[in-house]
């Protein structure tokens, strides 16, 4: 028989074979929660990479984006409006935006930041109804 030392997350309870490992899915945890607490208060988008260190690219006009703005997904809706925004950001940096752009109903999927289309202000947002 052999004694062995593990580490678990306390955030998840994942056990960890490395301290360091802990550490880092405690801090990946940490940071989802950040980013999003920083999105539902109507930080930007720049703002939210730098607190969070996601390491995004931005384009000059995807630096003052918030929760409020929407955009066409044009593959995901019945039609050719802004139908969806920023839900939550998750532990990679990838965006989860939500709308109602359709007849089916409300659909959501994440993104990754470099496909994130162009922006519109929140009185362009639709709802299919």
């Amino acid at each position: 028989m052999e004694e062995i030392q593990a580490y678990k997350c306390s955030r998840c309870g994942h056990i960890h074979s490395r301290e360091i490992d802990a550490l880092n899915c405690e801090y990946t945890h940490a940071r989802e929660y950040l980013a999003n607490g920083l999105l539902n208060e109507g930080h930007t988008l720049d703002h939210i990479n730098y607190k969070c260190g996601f390491h995004w690219n931005l384009k000059e006009e995807q630096k003052q984006i918030t929760k409020d703005n929407c955009f066409i997904i044009s593959h995901w809706q019945c039609c050719e409006k802004p139908a969806y925004k920023i839900v939550r950001i998750d532990e990679s940096g990838n965006l989860e935006l939500w709308g109602k752009g359709g007849w089916d109903g409300g659909y959501g999927s994440k993104m990754r930041i470099d496909n994130l289309p162009k922006a519109y202000p929140k009185e362009d947002l639709f709802v299919y109804s």
